[in-house]
């Protein structure tokens, strides 16, 4: 997919939040995380048939051992639709008991 036409930029604020946007738009949600505690963010929840979701881009400032930063996902509308977005703060290795927190959002996906 080419470029995406605009981005509506997302914080851990915006959770639980209903976002309108058109298909070829964008929404980049960046979250607060520091991998040396083992704890990463994941995508738990999206579909694939509405939005694409591009790499993780960390987002660490602090070149010091153990510093936490942000890391930042971006998802681009594919089709008209509404869905939503889970991410989820775990520990992967230890499954689903480690969540220590989930973000979503509401997309409204307009022509």
């Amino acid at each position: 997919m080419d470029t995406p036409k605009k981005a509506v930029v997302l914080s851990e604020r915006d959770h639980d939040r209903t976002i309108d946007l058109h298909v070829g738009e964008a929404v980049s949600v960046s979250l607060p995380e520091n991998a040396s505690t083992g704890y990463r963010w994941a995508i738990e929840e999206a579909d694939s048939q509405l939005i694409e979701a591009r790499a993780a881009q960390p987002k660490y400032p602090a070149n010091a051992v153990g510093s936490g930063g942000e890391v930042q996902w971006d998802f681009i509308a594919k089709a008209p639709g509404t869905t939503s977005i889970v991410m989820k703060h775990w520990r992967h290795w230890e499954g689903d008991a480690s969540i220590a927190q989930r973000f979503r959002i509401e997309l409204r996906i307009l022509p």
